[in-house]
This record gives C-alpha cells, structure tokens and sequence, in this order.
C-alpha cells in the first residue's frame, strides 16, 4: 500500500523546469531511495513533499489525503518528518533540548497552561523530556543529552537530527543526503538505525550520493534525471539499468 503519492509534480523557477510531470509512490513500511546526478530535483521533490515551496502543478497525497495548500507545520502533524543536508541545530541549546523541540508541534498544552505552569503542561513537559530521551537512545547518544550540540562532531550531529525529526512520530520520514560527511563506521550505523526504523514502522525515504549505502539499504531506488522520473525498481534492476548507468551510475569496474 502506498503511503505517499506524486502525481504528475512540476516546478518551475522563472525559465527552470526543476522538475516536469514526476508520478511516483512510496510504500508503506519499506525503506525508499530517491537517487541522481546534481541537478536531478532530488531536494526540490524532497520540500515540496515537505511543504517548504508549493508546487507549479501536480498532487501529493499522504495516506490519500491531498496535501496541496498545507503548511509544513500541518504536514508534520499529519506524519512527515523530515532532516536536512546540513543538520541545522540549535547550537546553543543542548542535545536533548534540541530533540525535544521536535515534539513541540505534538503540544496539547494551550497558552494558558504555559504562562501558568500549570499541572497538565508540568505533566507534557515531562512527557516531552522521557520522549526526547528515547529517541536519544535509540541514535545512541543519550550519554550526550546533557551536553551542547555544536560540541558534537559533524556524525554525531546528523543523528541528533534524525532524533529530533523521529521525536514528531513521523510515518513517513524524509532523509535528505543522512551520510553525506560520515566515515566508514558511521555510514554502518546509519544503516543499522535506518533498519531498525523500518522495522519499527516508520516508512523511510532517502536521497544519497552513496550508492553502496543505497543498493545495501534501499529495497526501492527511484531514479530522477533532469527533473524527470527515468527509472525505478529494485537494486539489482537498477544496478542493470542502460538509462540510469548512462545518467547517473556508470559503468562498474571490473
């Protein structure tokens, strides 16, 4: 069943098609890659399912629902939690505080009870820290709660990034370029942890330049090129693929 569905998605910027009549769907609880050369609209797909720029043309629906005209805030309420390529933290707030920004769009506590410090927003915060510190520990670094974000290495920082989009109950979550940076020995804990997220439920789309993580992690590749969608299947199909070995991948050396 597909959680996710593109269909026929334009963007223009001025005399730039960015991306022209893209139709394509993620299915529910499976692990997704979107793959291709620079340029390829890889991330412009990836904010106009997140809701940071509108689309020229075209529909997105999440679990059926039409997300044209919603705001980003309101698509991470409905389940579509998203990083960046460049982590963005908060770098003078600690690691947890940062991760515990990310449950504030789940808030039930109104105005009222914050101002007042009453006992319903006591008991959210509490909620909020224990969530928080969940999701710490399954990135592996509830030791660092404490401790401040821009402290950490550039690895470790992704992570937290990734903890802070799952700590919104994201169904769907949006990966852009997550080992970009990251050593041999992170990029195997990434994949461990982007496994364990499937596993978890959690439907996992993923834009990366490394095709060695992707053909080792993804169980669909979606392949775009020049704004258009050109191939799609699994690895091995696309590892086989004349159009997408001409665009993107080359020829293997043997």
């Amino acid at each position: 069943m597909a959680i996710l569905q593109i269909e026929k998605v334009s963007k223009q910027f001025g005399g730039v098609a960015a991306l022209r009549d893209v139709t394509l769907e993620v299915e529910e609880h499976r692990i997704t890659a979107l793959i291709g050369p620079n340029g390829a609209g890889k991330t412009t797909l990836f904010n106009i399912i997140a809701g940071s720029i509108p689309p020229s043309s075209g529909t997105i629906r999440l679990a059926g629902q039409v997300l044209n005209g919603s705001a980003a805030y309101q698509r991470v309420r409905l389940g579509i939690g998203r990083t960046f390529q460049n982590a963005l933290l908060f770098d003078n707030m600690t690691v947890l505080e940062n991760v515990m920004v990310g449950h504030q769009t789940r808030s039930r506590a109104g105005f009222v009870a914050c101002g007042l410090r009453l006992p319903a927003m006591r008991r959210e915060e509490e909620f909020i820290y224990l969530e928080a510190m969940k999701y710490l520990n399954l990135v592996g670094l509830g030791h660092h709660a404490g401790e401040l974000a821009s402290n950490l290495p550039f690895g470790q920082q992704r992570l937290v990034a990734i903890a802070r989009a799952l700590a919104a109950e994201p169904r769907l979550l949006l990966l852009d370029e997550p080992a970009a940076g990251l050593n041999a020995l992170e990029k195997n804990d990434l994949i461990e942890l982007v496994c364990r997220l499937a596993e978890m439920g959690i439907t996992v789309l993923i834009v990366e330049h490394d095709m060695r993580l992707v053909m080792q992690l993804a169980e669909h590749i979606i392949v775009l090129d020049s704004g258009r969608k050109i191939a799609e299947g699994t690895p091995a199909e696309i590892r086989r693929n004349r159009l997408v070995i001409n665009a993107y991948l080359g020829e293997e050396e043997g």
